[in-house]
């Protein structure tokens, strides 16, 4: 019994663990798969226009699909391609989600 209990104890870690992952790409995809009637929730051309610049296409490709306005701030998701890319807005100026605008590192 002791025998038991101690196989247990170990074995099932490794099999909580060892379980695979679903791809997050699946969840994308559905993310930017929208319906022909979708409205987008802000009419913003600006952060539109540097989310087609950043992204090297047409600004009629960019959907804009979350927003989260705050005072002087916000966080947007845009889908470009069928890829969703998250944006922050600080004062004026927008930026990509994760990228140090300040940062001097090539």
């Amino acid at each position: 019994m002791k025998k038991l209990i101690f196989t247990l104890m170990f074995a099932l870690p490794t099999f909580y663990f060892a379980q695979e992952e679903k791809p997050k790409e699946s969840q994308t995809a559905k993310e930017c798969n929208l319906p022909k009637d979708f409205k987008e929730p802000i009419k913003n051309n600006r952060l539109k226009k540097f989310v087609a610049i950043d992204n090297g296409v047409d600004e009629k490709e960019v959907t804009i699909i979350r927003a989260q306005n705050g005072f002087g701030s916000g966080i947007y998701t845009a889908c470009v391609k069928g890829q969703p890319i998250q944006y922050q807005k600080m004062g004026t100026v927008f930026m990509r989600e994760g990228k140090n605008p300040f940062s001097n590192a090539k």
